[in-house]
């Protein structure tokens, strides 16, 4: 990376986003977001080959609602490990019977939160159906011999996790498996090995033109030739808790500032809503510590009011 790093302060966390944005727009050579039409004029970047990292899920969250209202094309991740939580645990839990018709935990964990069963409806279920027939009557009797991997997460889906119950990052996270899926054919044990390793990787790899926003223990192992690293306050980066370990912090946030090939913004906010009320930030001492001489100062131009018709009457 040749250019210097670009610092911007907004004065709240919204005035950062819109900052982030009109920079995107400007690097992609222009976006409409109300027809989608991305032109690329004279630009040698398309919205793939931009990320926004960040340190915690709460600014990532804050950061996707901001572009989805603009329109911008975005794909989310974070380093937690989302088949961990409800309802993308069901995935797991199918893909384990499918492999071992003997796992009763990942069979109860179907039927208790995929169907919602009773006690007494779980041992009627497990009366009716023999060990080996119980996936493909949780399935409604579909028969996955020889199927794919995608072809499995696909059938899994519709029958526990239907997409009019997720959310815009579910869809995401859904895409995700699904992309996934389609790299391993029909090695459905490597592929559940796989997603359960980093998950969150895949997100980041989807081959779509869209903004990749990540956190920074997602970022890993990932380049991108522009960088945007967002919320570098004091109690964000680094995060303030007991247990903090400002070490780690500052190798996190160092392997955030090697993401960048060709150009680095690092963006802060002077205030930001906090849990209960909107707190006042400081720049974070990790940016401190970047000599001056490899940084420079964004200003935003502010385009002067047009002047008011006179009126004639």
């Amino acid at each position: 990376m040749t250019q210097k790093i670009k610092l911007f302060t907004a004065g709240d966390e919204h005035k950062e986003a819109a900052f982030l944005i009109s920079e995107i727009e400007k690097l992609v050579g222009g976006f409409h977001n109300l027809t989608g039409d991305n032109t690329h004029r004279d630009s040698s970047y398309g919205f793939s080959d931009i990320a926004v990292l960040f340190r915690t899920r709460a600014v990532g969250q804050s950061l996707l609602a901001s572009f989805k209202q603009s329109g911008i094309p975005v794909r989310f991740g974070d380093a937690s490990s989302f088949l961990s939580e409800y309802p993308f645990h069901l995935i797991t839990d199918a893909i384990k019977l499918y492999l071992n018709a003997k796992d009763m935990i990942a069979l109860d964990c179907l039927l208790t939160n995929g169907l919602k069963m009773g006690k007494k409806e779980k041992q009627e279920f497990l009366s009716a159906h023999p060990e080996e027939k119980r996936l493909a009557a949780l399935l409604g009797e579909q028969d996955l011999a020889g199927a794919g991997a995608e072809s499995t997460v696909k059938c899994i889906f519709e029958r526990f996790i239907p997409e009019d119950t997720l959310d815009d990052t579910g869809l995401l996270r859904k895409e995700a498996i699904l992309a996934t899926a389609a790299e391993y054919g029909a090695d459905i044990e490597q592929f559940l090995y796989k997603l359960q390793l980093d998950t969150y990787t895949d997100v980041a790899r989807i081959k779509t033109d869209a903004v990749s926003l990540l956190t920074f223990h997602a970022s890993k192992g990932l380049e991108f030739p522009v960088v945007f690293i967002a919320g570098a306050e004091e109690g964000i980066t680094p995060v303030s808790r007991k247990d903090t370990d400002i070490e780690e912090e500052r190798r996190l946030f160092y392997v955030a500032l090697t993401r960048a090939k060709d150009t680095l913004f690092i963006t802060n906010a002077r205030r930001r809503k906090g849990f209960r009320e909107i707190e006042e930030k400081f720049l974070s001492r990790f940016v401190g510590e970047i000599p001056s001489s490899l940084t420079e100062n964004v200003q935003v131009v502010r385009k002067p009011p047009k002047p008011e018709q006179m009126r004639l009457f």
